[in-house]
């Protein structure tokens, strides 16, 4: 109640100061089909899971010569979750943003708060839009911006100290990130560094647990070349240092954390074939862990590469069968792609073909069960195609709909442990995307 209250207070202000603020509002309600969705069927025949769920937004956002304020409230629900006569929705509610910008100078700034990061394409970094509850980090975000020559970003979030216990579940403990931009004529560049630290144990031999931070780290860049109708980008990530996961050594008697050697590579080249239609084709490529190397040496190690805090949906197919909350420290991926984007006027509509392949060797268990060989399984996962359309109806207001469905192989389905052969894999969407603007103080 004390945060509708608030809210009916800053539209109150707002009415007054509207020449500096900007009040603005989401409606977006879904319907998702789910018929092997994130994993495949595990019986044949199986009845598809049908829900609708709702994100309502308002934010407030102010300019001042000397700072900027902004604050979003969101409410997240499914239809039916709460009863018709409700005692308590305190649970759906949250703040997504909460955050003071202080401008020193022309060029930098300080931001502070509940925020959304988004850099570059999203891969490592993103605010994960398709999810109705989003995500936003609490941190301090220094930004150094001079028209014409680069961009600079640190973030740092310190969301406990080393010696404490956190239990935050999905959370980092600690995390920092360096981002640089610079236009180079047609070329883009940007380069990432980020420290990623997760609440973890240490076991001492054998003694009592105490908390400990384990950290991680992702360096890369992300060049984009323009060239008349054709764009050019790539990913070159690294992943290292070390993983929550650890082994025993019996030479010294002791325990050590696994270290980590990961990479990401993604090429991917667009054409405009018109004002309305464009084409790209590209290949991403996600290190990841053997299963058929079962030697000593290789458990030091963890091969897996992952995306951390990035826009995931977005990349290995939108049936998120792929480092969407899942396929983490696995065998990796390789994704082959083509997609189609056509809009005109009103109307939008395209297509995403992705054939799927495991990085690492994937272990045959029919046959090691028989024979007790380790033997690889073909590396092909399956092809996957999504589908869309969509009709902007008039400013502020969109519907759009989508059809997807997996065309899986037999390793997936190992790969995903319980599938049933020949069921049928898909999944679709429809959507009203409303975005209100009740005042614009720009």
């Amino acid at each position: 109640m004390r945060k509708f209250t608030l809210l009916i207070v800053i539209m109150l202000a707002a009415v007054t100061m509207k020449a500096q603020l900007t009040l603005n509002g989401e409606y977006r309600p879904r319907i998702d089909f789910d018929h092997g969705n994130k994993t495949l069927q595990t019986q044949q025949n199986q009845m598809f899971g049908l829900v609708t769920s709702q994100r309502a937004r308002l934010g407030i956002f102010y300019k001042q010569e000397k700072f900027n304020f902004g604050l979003q409230i969101q409410d997240v629900r499914a239809w039916g979750s709460t009863q018709q006569l409700v005692k308590f929705d305190g649970f759906y509610t949250t703040v997504h943003q909460a955050w003071g910008e202080v401008k020193f100078g022309e060029n930098i700034k300080l931001k502070l708060g509940r925020q959304e990061l988004i850099y570059d394409d999203s891969r490592i970094l993103g605010n994960v839009n398709w999810a109705q509850q989003a995500r936003s980090h609490d941190l301090a975000l220094f930004k150094y911006e001079k028209e014409g020559a680069f961009k600079l970003h640190f973030g740092m979030a310190v969301n406990q100290v080393q010696t404490k216990p956190y239990n935050t579940s999905k959370n980092y403990k600690s995390m920092q990130f360096l981002w640089f931009n610079k236009s180079f004529g047609d070329l883009k560049l940007s380069v990432l560094a980020l420290n990623n630290g997760v609440e973890d144990v240490v076991i001492n031999g054998g003694s009592s647990p105490k908390p400990m931070t384990t950290y991680s780290q992702i360096v890369g860049l992300r060049p984009v070349y323009n060239m008349g109708q054709f764009t050019f980008a790539a990913n070159f990530y690294y992943q290292m240092g070390k993983s929550k996961a650890t082994y025993y050594d019996k030479a010294d008697k002791k325990d050590y954390h696994v270290g980590m050697s990961a990479y990401n590579i993604r090429l991917e080249a667009a054409y405009k074939i018109n004002d309305n239609l464009k084409a790209t084709i590209g290949f991403e490529m996600l290190s990841g862990n053997s299963e058929t190397d079962t030697t000593f040496e290789s458990s030091k190690t963890n091969n897996a590469f992952t995306p951390l805090y990035g826009t995931n949906h977005k990349f290995n197919g939108w049936m998120d069968y792929f480092y969407v909350g899942n396929h983490i420290n696995n065998v990796g991926l390789n994704d082959l792609f083509l997609m189609l984007d056509y809009k005109k006027d009103k109307f939008l509509a395209g297509a995403r073909v992705h054939y799927f392949m495991a990085n690492a060797d994937v272990m045959d268990k029919v046959e090691y069960a028989n024979s007790g060989k380790i033997t690889a399984m073909s590396s092909g996962l399956g092809m996957e195609l999504d589908t869309y359309v969509g009709y902007k109806y008039t400013d502020g207001v969109i519907f759009k709909a989508g059809v997807s469905g997996m065309f899986d192989s037999e390793t997936l389905r190992v790969v995903k442990g319980n599938a049933a052969m020949g069921a049928s894999n898909w999944s679709a969407w429809v959507m009203m995307v409303m975005k209100p603007t009740f005042l614009n103080g720009k």
